[in-house]
């Protein structure tokens, strides 16, 4: 049986991501915060109200912007990852492929998740246990792909050899990109350095992506769940296992 707080997290963080869809909307300075390289200040714009979303309903943050944070007694309310704008640089060239993601963390694990592409305005869901993941309310599943040769590999990153794919994308923002997985518009995906990535970055999609039937896991065999700004990992994610294995040995040979 689904625990009724996890429908309730994922209303939040649909009212999380209205919220910055209305400062994309809104925003003229697509310029650098000038704090960190890589930053927007629209980042930080978008950060702002995603975390007094989630601050109102209680939760702690870890946040790619802004780190560990929460409101006053929050000390052990579960925490919520959070990518306020996933593919910044996308958003600033007009790149239609960037978004939002939250998921809940909880004693068990990621329990809750939400994508939002929000140039297309598709939204992705699910919660742990559902046993089903959705795509604007309708339920997605991978492509079921078990060979390379006829698959089609997203990637972040460059690889260091042809794996024998079909074709290859590298779109830019991974929440999105493992979205992509999990609804069948792409077999598999891969990150391409051994720690390219922030908890912030995946962690929801995976959880959507296997809800829905697929599998992930990190290429050198570390924990995907880790609640340490500073920790970096890389996903790998696919529509079935044998898919997974194949890309997964031509990501170790490289």
């Amino acid at each position: 049986m689904i625990d009724p707080k996890l429908p309730r997290a994922v209303e939040t963080f649909h009212s999380a991501a209205d919220e910055v869809a209305a400062v994309l909307r809104a925003n003229t300075d697509w310029g650098a915060s000038g704090l960190r390289d890589g930053q927007y200040a629209v980042d930080l714009d978008a950060d702002a109200v995603c975390l007094d979303a989630l601050y109102r309903a209680g939760y702690r943050v870890l946040s790619e912007e802004s780190g560990v944070t929460g409101p006053p007694g929050s000390d052990s309310a579960p925490i919520v990852v959070v990518d306020p704008l996933d593919g910044s640089t996308n958003a600033s060239r007009r790149i239609p492929w960037y978004g939002s993601a939250l998921c809940l963390v909880d004693d068990d694990g990621p329990a809750a998740a939400l994508v939002v592409n929000h140039a297309t305005g598709e939204r992705f869901s699910a919660v742990r246990g559902g046993g089903r993941a959705e795509r604007d309310g309708v339920s997605i599943a991978p492509s079921g792909a078990t060979e390379l040769s006829a698959s089609i590999l997203g990637m972040s990153g460059l690889p260091t050899h042809h794996y024998g794919w079909a074709q290859f994308r590298a779109l830019g923002a991974s929440a999105p990109d493992i979205c992509a997985v999990a609804c069948g518009v792409t077999d598999a995906w891969c990150d391409m350095n051994d720690g390219g990535h922030g908890v912030w970055d995946y962690l929801a999609s995976v959880l959507i992506l296997e809800e829905a039937g697929g599998v992930a896991q990190e290429v050198l065999g570390r924990d995907l769940c880790v609640l340490d700004h500073e920790a970096r990992r890389a996903p790998i994610v696919a529509a079935t296992p044998e898919l997974l294995d194949a890309v997964l040995a031509e990501r170790l040979r490289g």
